[in-house]
């Protein structure tokens, strides 16, 4: 989601070999890139169901098409090797990075406006799927249109990872898809191996137990955890803290925190609505009841002993925290697991950071049942077509939407710039296999037991809540819970406010 690469290989694929595989894949013929203006002009040639695979790619050669996404792996990896989709099809490409604050503001202002200056917009799910779904075109009409070059392993939900199509794809209702999986960013723990055993003996005889991370670890042991390292720290600041947690200026990254903290036990949510669907109209929150007040208690407790910047520390900010020494574990999304295997950016390369799910439950922390688990979540970024866009723009730029989704081209970015996959063949390869275990020359890969195998799985995956109002919510959920923090509110009087206020939003 925000790793900036240093640098990428590539592997060279002719055009004929290209279309051997049925045109639906691609990978990068060479480097360079290609920029074109905004209100583009179509060439259009048009084509029949018969064919050939060479026609339907170049039947829209001469068109212009810009990309407005957030600055990912995968964006980087294609517009640097963008030149690989111009040979294949004669479309111009301009790929717009930045992050996804000001992607939000960009692309809500051209959706609402009706311009259409960016044709094609990178759809990430809640801040920008969810308030502006009806914006983008449903693509079951291109995916079913024989006309159009198809990705021969298809676009059903089958051939994503599990959740993935519904994540960045559906909004409230089924049938509608509004964007394809493009890149994924999935939590799972980061820890500092090397220092729980240099330091287990001397927790071991503060806490009574092992210094080690597992798919039992608990909420209330990384309290033990963090308490501990601080303590340490304070004899000695080369020992890092124990812990960060993601707060900052932007609600979803502190949303996304708590979220996973919070649904943990006992699978606690927002609203009773499908998490997958979302709602327009959520009715009543559950914010202010009595599982939502001891978790918030509990995830006071474990920011009382983290890194003191806590509340200022973004995604990426904590994730430099971690590399540079600062902490001993974050939960972090998998995508930056490249910058932490990169020994020139991080001091916790080199085989000390080991990867696990989300710590589970602590059922001492629950109010009823005893129902814990090893929460996950993620942002799934989709590609989407703006539906304001000519019926003839919105072909070319559901050709490149394809071939961006494709096998071949996630694997391109995995192994150059470490991508996170969407496509399940790309994780069946002997090569992606070999990857899992060091060394490895594709480190995204270390992560892929605690992301794929396990934590995308229900029922540790929580998606949402979807709503049309995303950006509020995630405002009112940051201010509540910093408060909480930072001492202002007490875990009930935050959970109360936050419940008060999103009550008042969808008028309940």
């Amino acid at each position: 989601m925000f790793y900036v690469p240093k640098k990428a290989l590539y592997k060279t694929i002719s055009r004929r070999k290209f279309l051997e595989l049925g045109g639906g894949t691609a990978v990068a013929l060479g480097a360079g890139s290609l920029a074109v203006g905004l209100g583009s002009v179509i060439t259009k040639h048009p084509v029949h169901a018969a064919s050939s695979m060479d026609a339907k790619w170049r039947q829209y050669e001469g068109s212009k098409l810009v990309f407005m996404s957030e600055n990912t792996p995968p964006s980087f990896a294609i517009r640097d090797n963008i030149k690989s989709f111009y040979d294949l099809t004669g479309i111009e490409v301009e790929i717009l990075t930045d992050g996804l604050p000001t992607v939000q503001q960009k692309v809500g202002i051209d959706l609402r406006s009706g311009q259409a200056d960016y044709q094609l917009n990178y759809v990430q799910d809640k801040p920008i799927g969810s308030p502006f779904a009806d914006f983008y075109a449903d693509l079951n009409q291109f995916s079913m249109d024989d006309t159009l070059p198809l990705d021969p392993q298809g676009y059903g939900d089958n051939v994503w990872f599990e959740n993935y199509l519904d994540a960045c794809g559906v909004y409230y209702e089924r049938g509608p898809i509004r964007a394809f999986p493009y890149d994924c960013a999935v939590s799972c723990t980061f820890y500092r191996q090397d220092l729980f055993e240099k330091l287990t003996k001397d927790f071991e005889a503060d806490y009574g137990y092992r210094l080690e991370f597992s798919d039992d670890t608990t909420y209330k042991n990384m309290v033990d955890f963090a308490a501990f390292f601080k303590m340490m720290h304070e004899r000695d600041s080369s020992i890092p803290y124990g812990y960060g947690q993601h707060h900052g200026s932007f609600g979803w990254t502190t949303q996304l925190d708590i979220q996973r903290h919070m649904y943990a036990q006992n699978q606690w949510l927002d609203f009773d609505v499908d998490d997958t669907l979302g709602s327009r109209n959520p009715g009543p929150s559950n914010w202010g009841d009595a599982q939502s007040v001891k978790s918030m208690e509990g995830y006071k407790a474990l920011a009382d002993v983290s890194h003191p910047d806590n509340l200022t520390n973004g995604t990426l900010e904590l994730n430099t925290v971690y590399a540079a020494g600062g902490v001993a574990m974050q939960i972090q999304y998998h995508e930056f697991a490249a910058s932490i295997e990169d020994p020139e950016q991080s001091v916790a390369a080199g085989g000390k950071t080991a990867y696990a799910m989300g710590p589970k439950g602590e059922q001492s922390w629950n109010v009823a049942t005893s129902n814990v688990v090893n929460a996950t979540n993620c942002g799934i970024g989709g590609i989407g077509i703006n539906a304001d866009a000519s019926m003839d723009l919105q072909r070319a730029a559901f050709i490149f939407a394809s071939w961006a989704c494709s096998h071949e081209t996630q694997l391109m970015v995995l192994k150059g710039v470490g991508g996170t996959p969407t496509r399940k063949t790309v994780l069946e390869l002997p090569e992606v296999k070999a990857a899992r275990n060091r060394p490895t020359s594709m480190p995204n890969a270390l992560t892929f037991e605690a992301v794929y195998d396990k934590g995308i799985h229900s029922p540790n995956m929580v998606l949402g809540p979807k709503l049309p109002k995303a950006s509020e919510y995630h405002e009112i959920v940051r201010v509540g819970t910093q408060q909480c923090i930072s001492g202002e509110l007490s875990a009930q009087e935050a959970c109360e406010s936050i419940g008060d206020e999103l009550n008042a939003m969808h008028g309940v």
